[in-house]
């Protein structure tokens, strides 16, 4: 696998440093609402083990506190969720209300948050490594958690990763005893690149952008991820190269209107709807990308955060038949 130069590395490095620091900011700016997020849902940290000796993935368990009694007779259905990140952005944890939110409304569904390895520090495929490990754990647990009804979620980068999981996986899971009986009956993926193929600026482009990503910070990103241009052709960083037959038979891609992501992910929507999966493809119009993440209560971003949501945790309850 080609990687950085020692030069282009530091380079990299310096250009992402920079932005990390500004979102940090960002982030320090926002109010502590944790409370008022978790109420009725218990959080619970985990350590994931890695195929890497001495590390360990970083986690996090929501449980809804008034499950029902049946909800304890037997492995729990789950939900594993990948954030956002550019895949670059050290973000954990930004999807906490989210998965709050399905937990409590989707009482004995299990919801595990699952970080992974960043770029330029840790190019591809170690985020797609972690992304396996994660379901390796929860496949390793038969008695806690049913592994016939393992969805997966995920926004931005954290939606590639959820895409490349539920298509290209199911190739790593026939070639597994260990991961040979996880079955994953749906994907959602919300505002996710999925062809890094093309170059940004190509592929970055929608009639009314509103807060686009800037080309060239994509580009930037692409580069962080995936040192070899060669590389995005493969489907496990381009999930929109992917088979169709590998998807599974419940897909929801959401996109919004204004997010210069939107027309790659909606390609990969009309790709999948060939008459053999439900796909459910919503476009949040007049949104940007990543709208849900700082909304307010009374603002047009939050109502249609809330409408949203309300569909993803929709086609869940159908999909894991909840």
């Amino acid at each position: 696998m080609a990687t950085h130069s020692p030069a282009r590395y530091e380079e990299l490095k310096a250009a992402v440093t920079a932005a990390r620091l500004q979102f940090d900011a960002g982030k320090a700016a926002q109010p502590d609402n944790a409370a008022e997020v978790l109420q009725g849902v218990d959080e619970t940290p985990v350590q994931i083990p890695s195929r890497d000796g001495g590390r360990t993935i970083v986690g996090r368990l929501y449980r809804a506190q008034s499950a029902p009694a049946s909800a304890s007779a037997g492995p729990a259905p789950v939900l594993v969720n990948w954030h956002g990140s550019g895949l670059v952005f050290h973000m954990f944890g930004q999807d906490r209300p989210f998965c709050a939110q399905v937990a409590r409304d989707i009482p004995g569904l299990v919801v595990l948050d699952a970080d992974y390895r960043k770029a330029p520090e840790d190019p591809f495929p170690a985020a797609v490594h972690d992304v396996e490990d994660a379901l390796r754990w929860v496949a390793g647990q038969p008695a806690v958690y049913d592994a016939s009804r393992v969805a997966l979620s995920g926004f931005s980068a954290g939606g590639l990763l959820a895409l490349v999981a539920g298509s290209t996986f199911r190739q790593t899971f026939a070639a597994s005893a260990e991961l040979r009986g996880l079955q994953i009956p749906v994907v959602v993926a919300v505002y996710p690149p999925t062809d890094l193929s093309v170059p940004a600026a190509e592929r970055k482009q929608v009639e009314k952008p509103i807060r686009p990503i800037p080309p060239q910070m994509a580009a930037l990103f692409d580069e962080c991820w995936t040192p070899d241009p060669k590389t995005r052709l493969d489907p496990r960083a381009s999930p929109g190269r992917a088979d169709p037959a590998l998807f599974p038979d419940h897909v929801v891609i959401v996109t919004c209107g204004g997010d210069n992501c939107a027309p790659e992910a909606n390609d990969l929507a009309d790709k999948l709807k060939d008459g053999k999966r439900k796909v459910v493809h919503e476009v949040m119009e007049g949104m940007p990308h990543a709208f849900d993440k700082t909304c307010q209560p009374g603002t047009p971003e939050w109502d249609q955060m809330k409408k949203m949501n309300a569909l993803i945790i929709k086609e869940l309850k159908e999909a894991l038949r909840v």
